[in-house]
């Protein structure tokens, strides 16, 4: 794919990422900020396995967040230091590596031209940049989703069933929020079985149940270990006990669609030692209340969509100083230099309304591309949002932006009356949702 690059295409390639790297390093000294929240518990978690050999936290065995980025930090803190520094560094690379495998997919799309357009895009969009400071699992699993949309946009992509599954359990060990999406393969393989296999129609019924099953094979093999050991401590083949209250959390009477304020105050449960019985009982409450509430919990389900597509804002909120609970992060958002607020959002807000139209007159190899935007819209729509999520989207709406500026004269073309539709609801929605959240923030 690289040989297929022109003389000046390699040396644009190597510009922008050699560029993308450094800008990536500079950051790295020049942005310091104490640990929160998400970040503080992936801390001290890597801590207890790199210095103790327990995965623990405030001392006691748990499963409350599934142990891939914590394992990744401890390496890092087991022979570099513990000083976020390194962490920073490693992530540079990891980010920058992870630019170039959005080039050779972009090349999968586009001519040279838009893909180096698009990778120019990707590697300086601010957000990324900043993702890539963070002591959080964005820039890791950003680089194994990459890798696997790579693979699955490969010819006869199914060859690499085994490896395919593999990746993906990494994806999942990382952030098992990503666990949904794991049936969007086996659902490929027996909707394009007619394509991908040959022979008669029993044989490509079977080759879709051997693929597939090879594919979980991959999947269970990098998670059995640690679903193995949550059934020794816990009795119970769990990913993460923290689904249970992320579910109960957007799917109660008091839901926002994402975290309010004093939400584990309010309710005793929160308090309860037992990991898996919280869990339990957190989702038990939140299926019956959607239950007995379906036009509610459909209602919260797309106010989680709106904080999902919401500003950039957590990821500025995060080089912040720590106001405790003496501000709302709504008051420390609308303090922030306006500046900075326009460098960071305005790329975004271009990004999602341009690709989302981009991604509507898509025609070819838009499977994974659209599954992976819907599974991850679904999945948010039943737990529970923040802004800082739609990071996992960024790089399809790109996509869908380069693509829009490669067939922009004939774009309408591409357009039946539903796909205009969608995209005139979509932007009003994405338009409606930026106007509330700043309208809220300065009145």
């Amino acid at each position: 794919m690289l040989k297929e690059l022109s003389h000046n295409g390699k040396r644009q390639l190597t510009l922008i990422l050699s560029g993308a790297l450094i800008v990536r390093i500079l950051f790295a000294f020049i942005l310091s900020v104490e640990l929160r929240s998400d970040s503080m518990v992936y801390d001290e978690l890597a801590k207890s396995i790199a210095f103790n050999g327990k995965y623990s936290f405030e001392g006691k065995t748990t499963a409350l967040l599934i142990a891939g980025y914590p394992l990744f930090l401890s390496a890092i803190y087991k022979f570099a230091g513990t000083e976020q520094i390194f962490v920073k560094l490693i992530q540079a690379l990891i980010d920058t590596a992870t630019c170039f495998i959005f080039f050779l997919v972009l090349r999968k799309f586009f001519t040279e031209k838009y893909s180096l357009t698009g990778l120019l895009i990707f590697a300086f969009f601010p957000s990324n940049v900043l993702y890539s400071q963070t002591i959080l699992t964005e820039p890791l699993f950003g680089f194994f989703a990459m890798a696997l949309f790579f693979i699955l946009l490969l010819e006869n992509a199914y060859r690499f069933s085994f490896l395919t599954g593999l990746i993906w359990g990494i994806a999942i060990f990382i952030r098992s929020s990503f666990a949904p999406s794991v049936i969007l393969y086996p659902v490929f393989l027996f909707i394009k079985r007619k394509k991908l296999f040959g022979g008669f129609k029993t044989n490509r019924w079977r080759k879709a149940v051997q693929f597939s099953a090879l594919f979980l094979v991959g999947v269970l093999l990098i998670l059995s270990p640690w679903l193995i050991r949550n059934k020794i401590e816990f009795n119970s083949f769990t990913l993460a006990t923290q689904g249970g209250f992320t579910f109960w959390s957007g799917s109660n009477p008091n839901a926002t669609g994402t975290w309010y304020h004093k939400i584990e105050e309010s309710d005793p449960l929160f308090s309860e030692e037992d990991e898996v019985k919280r869990d339990r009982e957190f989702y038990r409450r939140g299926f019956e209340y959607a239950i007995a509430n379906p036009h509610r919990f459909v209602l919260t389900g797309f106010k989680k969509l709106a904080y999902l597509f919401s500003s950039e804002r957590m990821i500025l909120l995060y080089f912040t100083n720590d106001q405790g609970k003496s501000k709302t992060s709504t008051e420390v958002y609308k303090s922030l230099n306006p500046i900075y607020i326009a460098i960071v959002n305005l790329p975004y807000f271009a990004i999602m309304i341009g690709g989302l139209w981009g991604l509507l007159i898509f025609n070819r190899r838009n499977f994974f591309l659209i599954a992976f935007i819907c599974s991850w819209m679904i999945t948010i729509f039943f737990f529970v949002a923040l802004s800082r999520y739609h990071y996992v989207l960024i790089p399809f709406f790109t996509i869908g932006f380069i693509n829009l500026l490669m067939n922009f004269k004939t774009a309408t073309k591409n357009l039946n009356p539903l796909k205009y539709t969608i995209g005139i609801a979509g932007s009003l929605f994405l338009f409606g949702t930026w106007s509330s959240e700043f309208y809220l923030m300065y009145t």
